[in-house]
């Protein structure tokens, strides 16, 4: 099933807004991040220099359980150490957007991220890359505001022209795999098959949500053409072409975004 329409960029204004999108993000993701560090980490890191001076004057087997006790301690804090953010300078737009999917879309949005990328002869600018990272968040949350995909496949190649999105979506109960090559953007020369966004563990999806009732607005994946309707103002407004598969719930969707040179006047 595919939905009528040109594929093309998003409104300026749309533009903007994706845009914005992105930067509150980051916005927050540094706010988090200074407050971890001058909050719960400083009060560890005190906790661990009270134990270590309090562990040398105690007899060898209870300062050999205090040592114990600080290296549990200090792995426990390595884990709440917030990733590097995506847009961290210096970091190339292929790391951007390697980060910006992997935080954000695979294990929020989706259980299983594949990432194919086919970008670096002619690079996305950093507008693009927020673009493109808000359009996939924002098309993945819309299709399904409770449950996450079983998995999915983002691949973006850009030229001199310009830059094209194509996003396949697949669900638990779908046979069809979701980086099937005739549904989606072709992947990099040089990464062959598309690989895992990160490592093995997919989330859970929300079943308490949908058992404990949903709003009216929010409209069960029971029916295609329900959720392709509620799905289709935000892709027009993005510029999507969708597709769907009736028979397994699978949907894909291509944006391109025309260089500004290449754009018409």
């Amino acid at each position: 099933m595919s939905r009528p329409g040109t594929v093309g960029p998003p409104q300026a204004a749309a533009e903007r807004l994706l845009f914005l999108m992105i930067a509150l993000q980051e916005r927050e993701n540094r706010a988090l991040t200074d407050a971890l560090h001058d909050g719960p980490m400083q009060d560890i890191t005190g906790i661990l220099l009270s134990l270590a001076s309090l562990r040398r004057g105690l007899p060898e087997d209870t300062a050999e359980r205090i040592a114990q006790i600080e290296t549990r301690l200090r792995d426990t804090t390595a884990t709440l150490h917030r990733p590097p953010p995506p847009f961290r300078p210096g970091n190339s737009p292929r790391q951007m957007l390697e980060l910006g999917l992997t935080q954000r879309v695979e294990g929020v949005l989706v259980e299983r991220l594949y990432i194919s990328l086919d970008i670096d002869s002619s690079p996305p600018v950093l507008g693009e890359v927020a673009v493109l990272l808000a359009t996939v968040q924002l098309l993945l949350q819309e299709s399904d505001p409770i449950h996450q995909a079983a998995r999915a496949l983002v691949a973006i190649r850009s030229s001199p022209e310009g830059v094209n999105l194509a996003l396949r979506v697949a669900y638990a109960a779908t046979a069809t795999q979701p980086y099937a090559p005739d549904l989606t953007a072709r992947a990099s020369p040089t990464s062959g098959t598309p690989a895992p966004a990160g490592a093995d563990g997919p989330g859970p999806a929300n079943d308490a949500a949908a058992d404990e009732g949903t709003p009216e607005d929010i409209i069960p994946r029971d029916s295609a053409a329900s959720w392709l309707e509620r799905l289709r103002p935000v892709a027009e407004l993005l510029g999507a072409q969708l597709r769907a598969d009736s028979a397994t719930g699978a949907w894909s969707a291509m944006v391109r975004l025309p260089r500004r040179s290449a754009r018409p006047r």
